[in-house]
């Protein structure tokens, strides 16, 4: 969680240039679709809460699979 902290500080700073916001967004977007399972339930319901839409959306689906799962 403390990582996940640290990106979100990032991308709050008004400093941080545009090129890195997307980066790190685009990697959690990345994670999030392809090894979702590496997050904790705790992470994924705080990232799908996130103000950019494309952080959410993946995180939404993330839970959505992890429904799924356990409803099977």
């Amino acid at each position: 969680m403390a990582t996940l902290e640290a990106f979100r500080a990032v991308l709050d700073d008004t400093r941080t240039p545009e090129i890195i916001r997307n980066h790190i967004i685009d990697s959690l977007q990345y994670a999030l679709r392809n090894h979702g399972q590496i997050f904790t339930s705790k992470e994924v319901e705080w990232l799908a809460a996130w103000d950019d839409p494309r952080i959410p959306l993946a995180a939404s689906r993330e839970l959505q699979k992890r429904i799924a799962e356990t409803s099977d």
